[in-house]
């Protein structure tokens, strides 16, 4: 047996995956029942259960009655069996949980396969005008993540970017310790003028920070924009990025902010557009923020991987041992033109193309690996919600193990690919592990607590990592060539 175990915090081993020389199980596709994952009664809905499917989980509402199909010419096994035609049969039962329980009961048995009587309803509605238009949901599957929570607001997710329009109606119930680095004060959002490029002075033109945002945390169900990954997880906007050089002063500040703020996870759709080693610094306060917060559980640390389309070095900020890594990809899985690409990637993600601007309006062309990383920094979130006893490298280690492997190339003995890194994100694959393993680890099947009881519900030039100037390898910041000088890092990544 060849296995790869990521410990969870949850008290076990959790096996990724497995290989053996038994003789396979026959395997009926679609939706089956699991007595080892039993379908779960949805909180305040008495009709309402949780199904796991070959994709993740779906929510069904369950009729007061069982269908059976007969194999072999067997005769019905139950008493009140009333047929269908051919060889399929009802039995009615007394309630949606009798059904559920007598379904398993009956698809034990040889010959049968039962299933509760069901009408299919969609897993989550919401009526955010925009949703719709939100392909990279529905190409992760993030309904299925959303019927099971929609994140808890103790999680806070910083965006350490331009300006942030947290007065947006999408952002603003969701804001905590706003700060603007670039000029030290408690105001992060864009100011007029800021990368208009000439064409005006006293209108917004920067919509960079709001779209990273708002496709990690923009709110759901508020008739407003669209729905984020963890979309009620709590934001910390930190605007780093102003109209002029960046500077190794400001984005330390921004981290030392992050860290006070007790960021869960921090993300950075920003970087230099050549190879610039990362300040010693700098570095320190990154990984300082990866193990200080969170009572030392530590902040998930996400940076976008770039978009000039170069190789990213070991020695540069995406390659420090605490940061996820994003490489973009395309609506159809393949990497985007512009990516970069090298060692220190460690998971491709879809470059979220529709997000929310400061001026109240949808953008259908936000784009680059700047929209791919906030795509995992949000998952980092929402993983963190269900299971907020996770350290960050565990958060890591759960997002680069469940990550699929492109079929459009060869990763390597490792399983490793240098656009790709270990794969594409996989929040149902996330999400089967997590929910499993909780249900494993009490002894007791998904949302119920340990006494069995149901638990009270409550694009652009400034795209990916090429916003912060440099010329020549040497960051604007007025340190010259000292950075030239930083030692490399040594290359990390190991699964």
């Amino acid at each position: 047996m060849s296995v790869r175990e990521l410990s969870c915090g949850m008290g076990l081993a959790l096996l990724l995956t497995s290989t053996t020389a038994a003789a396979a199980p026959v395997v009926r596709p679609g939706l089956v029942l699991r007595p080892d994952l039993a379908p779960v009664a949805v909180p305040g809905d008495a009709r309402r259960f949780r199904f796991p499917s070959g994709s993740g989980f779906v929510e069904m509402d369950v009729l007061d009655g069982v269908v059976l199909h007969l194999r072999g010419g067997i005769t019905p096994p139950h008493p009140d069996a009333r047929s269908l035609g051919g060889r399929s049969w009802r039995v009615p039962t007394a309630g949606p949980q009798a059904a559920v329980d007598l379904a398993l009961q009956l698809d034990a048995l040889d010959g049968v396969s039962a299933f509760p009587d069901i009408q299919l309803r969609p897993v989550r509605t919401t009526n955010d005008p925009n949703r719709d238009g939100q392909w990279y949901l529905d190409d992760l599957g993030m309904d299925t993540l959303h019927a099971h929570t929609l994140g808890d607001p103790a999680v806070r997710v910083a965006v350490v970017d331009s300006g942030i329009d947290h007065q947006h109606a999408d952002l603003v119930d969701k804001v905590v310790a706003p700060y603007d680095a670039f000029s030290d004060d408690a105001d992060p959002s864009p100011d007029p003028g800021e990368y208009c490029y000439g064409a005006s002075t006293d209108v917004i033109c920067d919509e960079h920070g709001t779209a990273v945002a708002g496709v990690s945390v923009a709110t759901a169900d508020n008739g407003v924009g669209i729905v984020g990954m963890c979309p009620s997880c709590s934001l910390v906007p930190i605007k780093l990025l102003g109209e002029g050089p960046g500077s190794l002063s400001a984005e330390t500040k921004a981290f030392e902010h992050a860290i006070e703020a007790d960021a869960a996870v921090i993300n950075n759709s920003w970087g230099f557009t050549s190879r610039v080693p990362v300040p010693v610094t700098l570095g320190e306060v990154i990984e300082r923020a990866a193990v200080e917060t969170r009572d030392g559980l530590g902040a998930v640390v996400v940076f976008a991987a770039g978009n000039d389309n170069r190789e990213v070095g070991d020695e540069e900020m995406q390659a420090l041992p605490s940061v996820l890594c994003i490489s973009a990809t395309d609506s159809y899985g393949y990497p985007t033109s512009y990516t970069n690409f090298g060692g220190p990637i460690d998971v491709a993600a879809p470059s979220a193309t529709v997000s929310i601007t400061p001026i109240g309006e949808l953008t259908t062309d936000f784009g680059g690996t700047s929209a791919a990383a906030p795509v995992v920094a949000g998952l980092a979130g929402w993983i963190l919600s269900v299971e907020p006893g996770l350290s960050a490298a565990e958060v890591r280690d759960l997002i680069v193990q469940t990550a699929v492997p492109s079929p459009y190339v060869t990763h390597d003995e490792n399983g490793h690919h240098d656009t790709y890194g270990y794969g594409i994100v996989d929040p149902v694959g996330v999400m089967e592990l997590l929910v499993s393993a909780e249900a494993e680890d009490s002894g007791l099947p998904d949302d119920t607590d340990d006494e069995g009881k149901e638990p009270d519900d409550d694009g652009g030039d400034k795209g990916g990592c090429a916003t912060v100037d440099a010329t020549d390898g040497v960051l604007e910041t007025g340190f010259g060539l000292l950075l030239l000088a930083m030692p490399v890092l040594a290359r990390r990544r190991s699964p």
